[in-house]
């Protein structure tokens, strides 16, 4: 029953007789229908038919696991969808990703009512030609404890093979950054996870951050759009509104997190002192790397995309629309041309593991 997929679609006793034939010959049972109805709690017919339909069970599934010794594909434990996004802001951060996905007019509500957050559906269809399910939704408010919440929920609905952060970021002066630029957390950082000690009367932070940093593989298709890659002048030329004077690029590396809005430079300075290639602060990617990190199996990769909208001083809301724009329209031009860069298709009939 298993081997004929009759766990996923009920199948009928003449195509389990076939394949007892093949095995046991003339000494296959001529009526199934007896047959399976004595593996009652095992085997169960989920339509009356004519002709009945049968299905293994999830406890049919579970015998045969302590029976054969065999490890099984859990069924309630596969992906479900492709793609999960995560912002922090509807506006201005999700409304450009909607506007990035399709538009819109392209996503609907989906999950339980059961859930706080409001989540929505899309379609997107990568340079191969491959279709991918993607689930986006907001927390409730910005920062760690949210952002978790959000996430975990997430993917307990919808199983996605990746979870993406997408949003806004302060960025550090290093590297000619510019507005507009996408940050990408490898490391991201819990910089205010530590201690604080007292010696000869002076405080001193003694910083215990647990880094989660990127899939390998994930890593290096990144690391193609970090030296001026023609994505970003294409994202910059469907922009109808001002733009910084140099071109956009991408940085790969510690991106800090905490419950801080930080609109003091010094700060920053001081959270490079532990971390000195810090590219930027924020207060959420933290969370959803570490829900993604400690999710049940099969666990989904993950990776946030935030561009910078200033730089730790003088906060203002400028370049917020733009960094959101830019950091939601890489993302879908990501996924589309290495989606199956990713998750390479399986060759000569090995199955490629996840």
């Amino acid at each position: 029953m298993y081997a004929i997929g009759a766990h996923k679609t009920p199948v009928l006793a003449k195509k389990v007789r076939e394949v007892l034939a093949l095995e046991l010959g003339s000494e296959a049972p001529d009526n199934v229908n007896v047959w399976l109805r004595r593996c009652k709690g095992l085997i169960q017919p989920v339509e009356k038919g004519p002709p009945i339909q049968w299905a293994l069970t999830e406890k049919g599934i579970g015998e045969l696991r302590r029976q054969s010794g065999m490890q099984l594909l859990d069924e309630s434990a596969a992906y479900s969808s492709d793609v999960g996004i995560v912002c922090a802001l509807e506006d201005p951060e999700f409304i450009a990703v909607m506007n990035a996905f399709g538009g819109p007019n392209q996503w609907t509500e989906a999950g339980s009512s059961r859930f706080n957050h409001v989540y929505r559906t899309t379609e997107l269809t990568t340079k191969a030609g491959a279709k991918l399910k993607v689930v986006g939704t907001t927390a409730s408010s910005m920062g760690l404890t949210a952002a978790a919440i959000v996430t975990t929920q997430l993917l307990l609905q919808f199983r996605p093979r990746i979870v993406i952060m997408i949003g806004i970021a302060a960025g550090t002066r290093g590297g000619k950054k510019q507005f507009g630029d996408v940050l990408v957390a490898d490391p991201s950082v819990d910089y205010n996870s530590g201690k604080v000690v007292s010696s000869d009367g002076i405080r001193e932070f003694l910083p215990d951050p647990y880094p989660i940093g990127l899939n390998p593989r994930l890593r290096s298709l990144l690391l193609r759009y970090s030296a001026g890659h023609p994505a970003f002048d294409a994202i910059r030329g469907r922009w109808r509104g001002k733009t910084p004077a140099g071109k956009n690029r991408l940085f790969l590396g510690p991106l800090g997190a905490a419950d801080q809005v930080i609109d003091d430079e010094t700060r920053v300075l001081e959270i490079q002192r532990n971390w000195r290639k810090l590219i930027g602060v924020e207060m959420e990617t933290y969370a959803v790397y570490r829900a993604c990190h400690e999710a049940p199996e099969p666990r989904p990769r993950f990776v946030s995309f935030k561009a910078v909208c200033d730089f730790a001083a003088e906060k203002g809301d400028s370049w917020q629309s733009y960094a959101a724009f830019t950091a939601a329209e890489f993302a879908a031009e990501f996924l589309k041309a290495e989606w199956n860069a990713l998750w390479p298709a399986p060759q000569n009939h090995e199955k490629t593991k996840i």
